[in-house]
């Protein structure tokens, strides 16, 4: 997974994702979620709940509380 360099800029610049893949690299790098949850719940044969989760953490991370909002992801190949 690629580094990510964080710098004060003087130009602003604001976009709707620009946590998440900050998110994303927190998740997989300092923490053992993968391991955890697959302790506590175990997997169904259709949807692994990893998947569940770390989708229902992006959309945390984009300021989306509710689930459903997890379908105008679903072509988005960044999320």
């Amino acid at each position: 997974m690629k580094r990510f360099i964080l710098e004060k800029s003087d130009d602003e610049f604001y976009t709707s994702h620009s946590g998440l893949a900050l998110i994303g690299l927190g998740v997989n790098r300092h923490t053992s979620l993968n391991s955890k949850i697959k302790r506590a719940i175990p997997d169904t044969k259709d949807i692994a709940n990893t998947d569940v989760i770390r989708s229902y953490l992006g959309l945390l991370a984009l300021g989306k509380s509710d689930y459903e909002a997890v379908t105008d992801m679903r072509n988005d190949k960044y999320f």
